[in-house]
C-alpha cells in the first residue's frame, strides 16, 4: 500500500511540476538525494549499487528548464542526451552540484528511472548529461520541441543569453529550422542519421563509471 502511495504521489509531484498537456511526449525530471530526516510524502527510494537510496520527489530541474539538447549512441542501445538548460535550470544544476558532491542524481524520463550520475564538480554552464535510457521515438518527439545545442541561438541580438520563456524557446527552434533550411550543404535529418556521434565530456559522471573504478 505504501509503495503505491509513494508511486501515485510521484506521479502527482511529476504532472504538478510539468504542468503536463496530452501533446507532453518526453517529460524529464532530475532528482537529488534525501535523507531519513526528511518527510516520507516528500521522498522515494530505488537501489543504487546496491544500496537503498533515499532521493526527493520534487525535481531539481525538469522538462520546463530544457532550452535545446544534443543526442548521442549510448552503450546500452538505447540514447543518451546532453540537455543545456534556460536560465533557472542553470541556477538549480549550479546549487546542487555545488552543494551535494559525491551525492547521486536520479533521471527520469516519463516517470521510469533510466539513468544515475555522482556529482564530482560543480556544474556552471547548465548543461546536464543523462547518459542513457532514450529510445529512439522520444528522440525524434524532442526534435519537434527543441532545437539542437548546436542550433541553439540566443534570446538576444544584442546578448548572449539562453532562451528561458516559452516565447523564447519556439522562436530559437523557429530560428534553428530556418537556418537548417538557409544552409545549403545541411541534409535533411533523417531518422537513422541524425544524430551526432559523440557524447559529451560531462562534469558528472555515471554511476557505473564510479562503480567500476572502485572495484
Amino acid at each position: 500500500m505504501l509503495r503505491f502511495f509513494t508511486a501515485a504521489l510521484l506521479l502527482l509531484s511529476l504532472s504538478s511540476c510539468e504542468s503536463l498537456k496530452d501533446d507532453d511526449k518526453v517529460v524529464i525530471t532530475v532528482h537529488s538525494q534525501g535523507t531519513d530526516m526528511d518527510s516520507p510524502k516528500t521522498i522515494f527510494r530505488r537501489p543504487v549499487g546496491g544500496r537503498n537510496t533515499i532521493f526527493k520527489i520534487l525535481p531539481e530541474f525538469s522538462t520546463k528548464s530544457v532550452a535545446a539538447f544534443h543526442p548521442f549512441p549510448a552503450d546500452d542501445g538505447t540514447f543518451g542526451v546532453a540537455l543545456k538548460l534556460d536560465f533557472k535550470g542553470t541556477q538549480a544544476l549550479d546549487i546542487v552540484t555545488r552543494m551535494r558532491q559525491g551525492e547521486v542524481l536520479i533521471s527520469m524520463v516519463n516517470g521510469a528511472v533510466v539513468d544515475y550520475v555522482v556529482i564530482n564538480k560543480p556544474v556552471h554552464d547548465g548543461v546536464f548529461t543523462i547518459w542513457r535510457g532514450f529510445p529512439e521515438e522520444l528522440i525524434a518527439a524532442m526534435d519537434e520541441k527543441y532545437p539542437r545545442i548546436k542550433d541553439l541561438k540566443s534570446s538576444s541580438d544584442f546578448l548572449e543569453m539562453t532562451p528561458s520563456t516559452t516565447k523564447e524557446k519556439k522562436n530559437a527552434r523557429k530560428r534553428a529550422e530556418q537556418d537548417l533550411k538557409d544552409t545549403a550543404t545541411e541534409e535533411k535529418r533523417k531518422a537513422s542519421a541524425e544524430f551526432e556521434p559523440e557524447a559529451p565530456n560531462g562534469e558528472i559522471v555515471p554511476l557505473s563509471e564510479v562503480l567500476k573504478s572502485s572495484r
